[in-house]
């Protein structure tokens, strides 16, 4: 009776921060129907390895409350750990988790390289509210999928003072960090607009109609690629080049 409202498909994730507000709301805006968000708070209390590594710490019962909850994959959300962590952590996570779930898994990072990749993108500038330290991983990251990184407007923000903005505020900063990055690094060819505690994915629409350049943000390359794992990935229209694609 209820067969078209049952979710199809059940993604679990680990969720980095203890409060969860613009994640959901920006997933069930953009997700197509039927597509369910179990989210696992993990109480990150701020950017640093030590906290990253204390979220993480209870792994196997996190993973074991996922599988429980019946999802069909997991994804170790957030890029801000794995940039703390390490390509190797990071790496050696993963597998943990699609090992001990029996289900496939990836996390933010890798779903946002994948989406370079599927875009085609060879030189990206990148804008976020991340350290120099940071984001000299995250390159690292992105040269594993033969990308490279030509340019980056940043201005470093701790959590709890980044959240303290207002929505109007965090998209504000959102586009003008965005709109920075390409007028400052013309050669590239997309934009990495990173950050997942602000809703990007309408900057990142704004900006690609106004550069005619792609734009990747956290959501929409989860989503995507996600549904890819899982072979349910289909188009789906007025969310910008990324959701365009096959």
């Amino acid at each position: 009776m209820f067969e078209n409202v049952v979710p199809e498909y059940k993604i679990g994730w680990l969720q980095p921060t203890s409060v969860v507000d613009v994640a959901a709301y920006e997933f069930y805006r953009i997700a197509p129907p039927r597509v369910m968000l179990v989210i696992l708070p993990l109480g990150l209390s701020e950017f640093s390895t030590e906290s990253s590594e204390e979220a993480l710490a209870p792994l196997d019962e996190q993973i074991d409350q996922l599988v429980d909850r019946g999802v069909h994959m997991i994804v170790q959300s957030g890029v801000p750990a794995p940039l703390l962590l390490g390509i190797e952590a990071h790496d050696r996570m993963i597998e943990h988790i699609a090992t001990r779930s029996g289900l496939p898994a990836t996390s933010t990072v890798l779903c946002v390289v994948r989406s370079a990749v599927h875009l085609g993108i060879k030189k990206l500038a990148m804008a976020n509210v991340w350290d120099s330290q940071m984001n000299k991983t995250l390159v690292k990251f992105f040269a594993r999928g033969q990308v490279e990184i030509g340019g980056a407007a940043t201005k470093a923000m701790q959590h709890d003072e980044f959240v303290k903005l207002s929505g109007a505020d965090q998209l504000t900063l959102a586009y003008e960090l965005g709109r920075r990055a390409f007028l400052e690094n013309p050669a590239c060819d997309g934009l990495y607009l990173g950050g997942g505690s602000w809703p990007a994915e309408p900057v990142a629409v704004q900006l690609e109609q106004e550069f005619g350049r792609p734009v990747i943000s956290h959501r929409a390359a989860m989503v995507r690629h996600s549904l890819q794992l899982l072979n349910a990935w289909r188009p789906v229209p007025g969310h910008g080049r990324l959701f365009a694609l096959e």
